[in-house]
Parts: C-alpha cells; structure tokens; sequence
C-alpha cells in the first residue's frame, strides 16, 4: 500500500489505524511498486518501467533488437484481413497487455497500444508485427519515464486530438488527450469510439 499526501501529521494517524488493524510494515520511501521505479532528486520524482521493459525485451527475445524511432508506422492503418494468417492468441494477448501497463509511464505509445488492442480477440501476422514494432520503439530509451516537478504554478492544461472515422474496418473514431497540472503530465488516454 502506497500513503502519500501533504499533511504529514494525517499520514501519520492513518499509518497508527493501520498497523493496530493489520500486520504490516512500513518499507521506508516508496522505490518501487508493481514494477514502476521512483526515484527522488533535486529535480523532482521520476518514474519509470526499466526493469519491466528490459523484462519484456528478454521475454520476446528482442534485447539484441534493433531499435526504432517511431512505435508505429506513419499513416498506417492495421486491419482485419480476411484470409490473413493468425498470430498466436495467447501470446498476443500477453504482449498487448503488458503494453497496455507500459502505458502508466510511457504515454507516447498509448495511441498506438489502443490500437494494436483492438485485435486481440482474432490476431494476425501484421498486428504482431505491429506491437513488436512498439517493443523495438521501448528498446531506445528503456529508462525513459515522466518527471514530476515543482514548477511554482498550478496552471491545468489540456490538450486533445481527434482521427475521425479512422478505423479502415469499422469508421469508428480515436480519440486522445492529455492534461499538465503545474507543467507535469498527470492524465493520459486514447481511446476507440464507441459509436459508428
């Protein structure tokens, strides 16, 4: 369990309530949890996955990978072929979901993770391809993560894009957005439309 917030002396009685219900023990600062890394500087807070994604490397064999600019290739549009030959299910399902947790600290592969999510219950060769595509991509900067700083403002922005009726198989939308509170990314989603 993770307890963060601002008033300390709060933290603190919450902690006591705690351990006189539940055996428990206090680990010290949080370093890292589920396989997300925080590290503490003078800059600020830095997450990330290394270790998660040096895991993924090794488990799909690409750690002697070449890597790549981009997760996915420009103006490419995956789709459903008929006849196409099929990836193997589970495998893909693994792969994408592991992607799918990636996303908590590299929120430029969002888009493309939403999209190679959307085969999981029929994966072809060229949809394999693409999420290997987007594990060659981590391969460049596997340390790689968002750094939250203290800036001096609270100022919220948000930012949202939109690829209408882009879907080659059944017209629906993507839709993406981002918000910064005090200039540090906080939310992040990409998502399919639901309507037609």
């Amino acid at each position: 369990m993770i307890i963060t917030g601002s008033d300390a002396e709060e933290i603190e009685k919450l902690r006591r309530n705690l351990f006189t219900e539940f055996e428990m023990k206090d680990l010290g600062r949080l370093k890292y949890f589920l396989g997300i890394d925080v590290l503490r500087s003078s800059k600020g807070i830095f997450i990330s996955q290394r270790k998660y994604i040096l895991d993924l490397l090794a488990e799909t064999g690409m750690v002697d990978c070449k890597p790549i600019d981009m997760p996915i290739q420009v103006n490419y549009k995956l789709k459903i072929v008929e006849g196409a030959t099929l990836a193997d299910k589970e495998r893909y399902q693994r792969l994408v979901g592991k992607l799918i947790y990636l996303s908590h600290t590299w929120p430029d592969i969002a888009y493309d993770v939403g999209i190679v999510s959307q085969f999981m219950h029929k994966p072809e060769e060229d949809h394999m391809e693409a999420a290997m595509r987007i594990v060659r991509y981590l391969k460049g900067a596997p340390g790689s993560g968002i750094i939250f700083k203290r800036n001096g403002h609270l100022k919220v922005e948000a930012y949202t894009d939109v690829d209408w009726a882009g879907n080659p198989n059944d017209r629906r939308s993507t839709a993406g957005y981002f918000t910064l509170v005090g200039g540090n990314l906080v939310t992040w989603k990409s998502r399919i439309s639901r309507d037609r």
